[in-house]
């Protein structure tokens, strides 16, 4: 008996267990769990209860697994909504679902496309690779459309795998989707359907994504360009912004980073807000500035940044190189700001839209080419979430940059799966670039990459901690 979603009755169910068996696999393929190899198999159970359905059918259970998917991955979103934004939970929950939901349309769409050309009734090389190919085009839909969210492609999973991980060199980290989707879909065919010809062509596209792995990794990683200083001060998002507390984060930042001179770096790093009053006017940046010419050493600076424009003043999330005797050695205002933390979108049409945001909302976004020089270095800089869009990274290239900088406040996580997430996001824009990636975070983790996503330096969580990296003086 078939209805409105194809079969009816206990195969419903059925097809909606192994959904929801697909989703949940796919988040144990990401950090926290880590298990990586399941990238490659947990579609199989929601792609074996396709076959026989409508497309209704097929975007249903499509859109329950990757809900499922999206819901499990974000899973810190609420605590932090609720936390900080003083949300209640069923608001914060329903909001968690929605943006699960809409993120879980793109490879819903992608599957429901690919059952449109008969891709799981007359399953094939060529189908399979339609899939794929609709898989990637959504994955970049992602991460552009209503401001874009391309956090942890299908090949995220990799990240910590550097031998397979290579491939997004050529086609980047959104191209590389397409190896682990075609083997979920040939193991489909090869055990639904005892279809081998898909089995045998992903066997053929994971040996070569293997041996050019290995080729490239045979190759050593360029010189490092300088000898940096990352410094992580560990100021908890609750007391972050209290008045009050920021000489006392200025003076742990000093602290650490004259620490931090036993190991003669050429400059500094310290992360996103690391400064919790607007520069340059607030009342310690006369101390900043004494603090870094006692340092004798560049120290980039994360703030927010007040400017005086003629419709006002406004407020930018930048990056700030300072040099030892004062001047200010390059600026890079952050471009794509997170909606509903740093700005509302639709804010000033729609006021309710404010009670939303977790922050402020009070930013405004700055052009440029994201590009400060520093001790003879072009430093690429990206903040927050930027280091997702593999797009800003590639025009740091484009400008010139010798090395990827990412400096982040991920105090608001705590110490959940979201640090790991946002350390993987940077070890894909090294791959993709071929550039040095250096994070630095308030909380963690901070680190240090290689151009082929090898982590070479990393640091604690919730601890304050300093570190050098670079050719030693």
């Amino acid at each position: 008996m078939k209805g409105l979603y194809g079969p009816c009755g206990s195969d419903l169910w059925k097809g909606g267990l192994k959904a929801l068996l697909s989703g949940i696999l796919l988040v144990l393929a990401f950090p926290q769990a880590s298990l990586w190899p399941l990238v490659f198999g947990a579609l199989v159970p929601l792609f074996g209860e396709l076959p026989g359905r409508n497309l209704r059918g097929v975007f249903a259970l499509s859109l329950l697994s990757f809900t499922t998917f999206f819901g499990g991955l974000l899973y810190w979103i609420p605590e932090v909504m609720t936390h900080f934004g003083g949300l209640s939970w069923p608001l914060a929950l329903s909001i968690h679902l929605l943006l699960g939901f809409y993120l879980g349309l793109y490879p819903a769409l992608a599957v429901t496309g690919a059952a449109a050309l008969k891709a799981f009734e007359r399953p094939g090389v060529g189908r399979g690779f339609l899939l794929g190919t609709f898989w990637v085009l959504t994955e970049h839909l992602r991460a552009r459309l209503l401001t874009g969210f391309p956090w942890e492609p299908l090949s995220g999973a990799l990240a910590r795998v550097p031998l397979l991980l290579q491939p997004a060199a050529l086609v980047g980290a959104i191209g590389l989707s397409f190896l682990p989707l075609y083997v979920n879909y040939a193991l489909f065919c090869a055990l639904f359907l005892q279809k081998r010809r898909p089995l045998v062509v992903a066997l053929l596209l994971l040996a070569t994504a293997l041996l050019y792995g290995l080729e490239a990794l045979s190759s050593k990683a360029g010189p490092f360009p300088a000898r940096v200083a990352l410094v992580q001060g560990n100021i908890p998002q609750e007391v972050k912004w209290r008045p009050g507390e920021e000489e006392r984060s200025l003076s742990r930042y000093l602290e650490l980073s004259r620490q931090a001179l036993s190991c003669a770096p050429e400059f500094l790093i310290w992360p996103e807000t690391a400064l919790p009053f607007p520069f340059p006017y607030g009342r310690l940046t006369g101390k900043l500035l004494e603090g870094i010419k006692e340092l004798g050493r560049p120290v980039l600076v994360g703030v927010p940044r007040a400017l005086q424009t003629p419709r006002g003043w406004i407020m930018r999330n930048s990056l700030v190189a300072l040099s030892p005797d004062g001047r200010v050695l390059g600026v890079y205002d952050k471009e794509h700001l997170v909606p509903f933390g740093e700005y509302v979108p639709l804010g000033d049409r729609f006021s309710w839209l404010r009670r939303l945001a977790v922050a402020s909302g009070g930013y405004t976004p700055g052009k440029g080419t994201g590009i400060v020089r520093v001790a003879g270095v072009k430093v690429g800089v990206l903040i927050c979430f930027e280091n997702a869009f593999p797009g800003l990274a590639q025009a740091r290239v484009r400008a010139g940059a010798d090395l990827l900088l990412v400096i982040t406040n991920d105090a608001w996580f705590g110490d959940s799966a979201a640090l790991r997430q946002h350390l993987d996001q940077s070890v894909l824009r090294a791959v993709e670039t071929r550039r040095w990636v250096i994070q630095v975070a308030n909380t963690g983790l901070s680190g240090v990459i290689d151009p082929y996503g090898r982590i070479r330096l990393l640091g604690p969580v919730n601890r304050p901690w300093w570190a050098c990296f670079g050719p030693s003086p």
